[in-house]
């Protein structure tokens, strides 16, 4: 094997491609984040990962919430478009990336309503990992379309995963192997 001298992190990717949606005030924010991982079960906990260089880092350390939208593959082209453009040159990003929003269930935050499925959380602790600010957050509400149920169907989900340097794949569904867990 060979030693990887830079970018270790691709190493474990894929990574699954969502929106992270915020507001403080009056402005909206929408980010592409690979950067997402479930951290408790009981309680429901969130980290994301964001450069403090985004303008959606802003808007969540000052608003302490986000929502996390999962999105289907045929809407790469916006998750591309949100990972690409900044806020700071949109008053409505969210817009201007072909999307649509509604208001979150419970938090005063945008959330895309082409979404399969929105986790709206309030940031209850956050750390400084390096060129990035881990944001954990508490999930307040979580709903979902039908592709879910108990988890997300394989034959009709199609996430979209994100490779790095701006190459994008979904599932392929004849690879899916279910194995029983005792």
């Amino acid at each position: 094997m060979k030693i990887i001298e830079f970018d270790q992190i691709r190493l474990v990717q894929p990574s699954l491609a969502t929106l992270v949606s915020s507001r403080y005030k009056d402005r909206d924010a929408l980010l592409a984040i690979g950067w997402v991982m479930p951290v408790s079960y009981s309680p429901g906990k969130i980290a994301i990962a964001i450069s403090p260089e985004r303008f959606s880092y802003d808007i969540i350390k000052a608003s302490k919430m986000f929502a996390v939208n999962i999105m289907e593959y045929d809407y790469v082209e916006s998750i591309y478009c949100a990972g690409t453009v900044s806020g700071n040159d949109f008053k409505d990003k969210i817009s201007y990336c072909g999307l649509n929003k509604m208001m979150g269930k419970i938090l005063p935050i945008p959330v895309v309503k082409e979404a399969l499925g929105v986790v709206e959380c309030r940031v209850s602790q956050s750390m400084i990992t390096g060129d990035h600010e881990i944001f954990v957050g508490d999930v307040e509400i979580a709903y979902v379309k039908d592709k879910y149920t108990t988890h997300w169907n394989s034959a009709r989900y199609h996430p979209v995963l994100y490779i790095s340097e701006g190459y994008f794949t979904t599932t392929d569904n004849s690879k899916v192997k279910k194995y029983n867990i005792k």
